[in-house]
């Protein structure tokens, strides 16, 4: 069973201090779930930090009753004449040739409006490849643009346009349509800079695994070799001792084993 939407208790006025919360509260039945917008000054009203809206449906089952739906929300009367008003509008879109595509907008206006397609600023017109539809809910309305196969020709601007008594307003987007062998082209491209990317990888790879396991040591000098203040001028003792420090390669070791011995110096 399908009713009309009816308010079953409608919004009334409110007088809120400057900085509190203003709640509006309204109950309206329909079946199906009536679809709802709020107004400000005839402007519809997106939600942000400031503006939240809450919805809270509740069904009731009654024997030998359909389901209602009720919906606790701030609204205006749909009787109201609005200026066309987008609230979804065209977006940019870019498809290869051959598949579909579909463009939708959504409006808000009252009286219903007039709804116009151009495709490069020429009024588009129903063909057997691009089809469009219409749907309207009261001051909600919805137009879909299908094109079914896509073809390069079809590259370009799109733009939607509604009027009615109160006003009009428009919607421009882009759409771009690839060829299937640029697709390629490009995949095969694009495959070939990332082969040369990772082998350039590898062998950066493999150079530093190259330097990793080669060390040069040079050796400049030794802290064993300084000798006080006080010793300097003198002549070194023949049984002065001397320390040397040599470095021994042990196979299958990460480290270099370090020996220190004391002999004398000749």
């Amino acid at each position: 069973l399908t009713t009309a939407p009816v308010f079953l208790q409608p919004i009334a006025s409110c007088t809120v201090p400057h900085g509190e919360v203003a709640r509006f509260h309204a109950y309206v039945s329909g079946m199906p779930k009536p679809e709802m917008t709020w107004f400000h000054n005839r402007s519809p009203v997106k939600a942000t930090k400031n503006v939240v809206f809450h919805f809270d449906a509740v069904t009731n089952i009654l024997s030998g009753v359909d389901p209602t739906t009720l919906s606790e929300l701030s609204v205006t009367s749909w009787t109201e004449n609005l200026k066309p008003s987008f609230t979804k509008k065209l977006q940019l879109q870019s498809v290869v040739e051959g598949d579909s595509v579909e463009l939708e907008c959504k409006i808000v206006a009252f009286p219903p409006p007039s709804i116009l397609w151009f495709h490069n600023n020429r009024p588009i017109r129903k063909e057997r490849r691009r089809r469009i539809i219409y749907d309207s809910k009261l001051h909600m309305h919805t137009t879909c643009l299908f094109i079914e196969p896509i073809k390069e020709k079809d590259s370009g601007s799109y733009k939607v346009m509604a009027i009615n008594t109160e006003g009009s307003a428009e919607s421009t987007a882009s759409l771009l349509v690839s060829l299937r062998e640029e697709q390629s082209a490009n995949y095969l491209r694009s495959a070939k800079r990332s082969a040369q990317a990772h082998e350039s990888d590898d062998a950066i790879a493999e150079q530093k695994k190259e330097r990793k396991f080669r060390v040069d040591l040079r050796c400049v000098g030794s802290p064993f070799d300084r000798v006080s203040k006080a010793r300097q001028g003198r002549s070194r003792s023949k049984n002065a001792l001397v320390r040397t420090v040599y470095f021994r390669s042990v196979p299958k070791s990460p480290r270099a084993r370090i020996s220190e011995t004391k002999t004398e110096a000749s």
